[in-house]
């Protein structure tokens, strides 16, 4: 019989190929939240997705956690095709582009100046999260890990100031959709300090996934949550005063 990294496997690939959801129900779910980015490695192998960046994360144990995100980014005022039937989520972030490696060191922890050093710019990042799965609301983690973490999309927009990861609390986060607000409320990190995430990613003990190298976009997390798109259409957003984006969703 099929493992459950196997069936996870090939039903997840199936429904990227496609464009398609399955139903979270009918899916087999990991017994770990490492098995869960062994079957999201396994994924992106048979898919030959390019390791172009990290989305990355703290589970609610503590565990570092990322999500491949293959490209191509978004530019601005492109347009993101979603599957029929999924729910679109935006997410307002800041993404840093790696300047060179960041080698594995399980036994040297990086500290959060350290890191920085190894990256050279900062941009504003709008993520679309879109699930394979369908009805994903109350996933078990593991198996939302196996999906990347949601992971859907990439908009890399305007280039900011690395320092404005050191205090986004004085920020605005804005989205609206087709002209009417959806969202506009100051930005707010899950974890206080946007680099938290990838500190932790960085100094993961086990490397199941691809390294952390030159060229590579991290996306630090979200600043306003995720925000349902109650429909399709023109997306705007703001990282109030820095900078505004605009894509579609259709």
């Amino acid at each position: 019989m099929p493992t459950t990294t196997e069936t996870l496997r090939d039903a997840l690939v199936a429904a990227r190929r496609g464009k398609s959801l399955i139903e979270m129900a009918s899916q087999p779910v990991p017994a770990s939240f490492s098995e869960g980015l062994g079957v999201q490695a396994e994924i992106a192998k048979v898919l030959k997705q390019p390791e172009a960046g990290w989305k990355v994360a703290i589970a609610e144990d503590g565990l570092p956690v990322a999500g491949i995100m293959p490209g191509p980014y978004l530019k601005p005022g492109d347009v993101y095709e979603g599957a029929i039937g999924a729910e679109l989520r935006v997410e307002i972030e800041i993404a840093l582009r790696l300047a060179s490696d960041v080698p594995f060191r399980p036994n040297q922890p990086y500290s959060r100046a350290e890191l920085l050093g190894h990256c050279d710019k900062a941009y504003l990042g709008i993520e679309i999260v879109e699930s394979r799965l369908a009805n994903w609301t109350g996933v078990p983690f593991a198996l939302w890990l196996a999906d990347a973490l949601g992971h859907g999309g990439y908009l890399l927009g305007p280039e900011l100031d690395i320092k404005t990861l050191d205090d986004p609390t004085a920020l605005g986060c804005f989205i609206s959709l087709n002209g009417v607000t959806i969202y506009d409320k100051p930005a707010v990190h899950a974890n206080g300090d946007p680099m938290a995430p990838f500190l932790a990613w960085a100094n993961r003990k086990q490397d199941f996934m691809g390294g952390l190298r030159a060229g590579q976009i991290v996306t630090t997390g979200s600043l306003c949550g995720g925000v349902l798109s109650p429909g399709k259409g023109e997306i705007v957003t703001k990282l109030s005063p820095l900078a505004t984006v605009s894509l579609t969703l259709r």
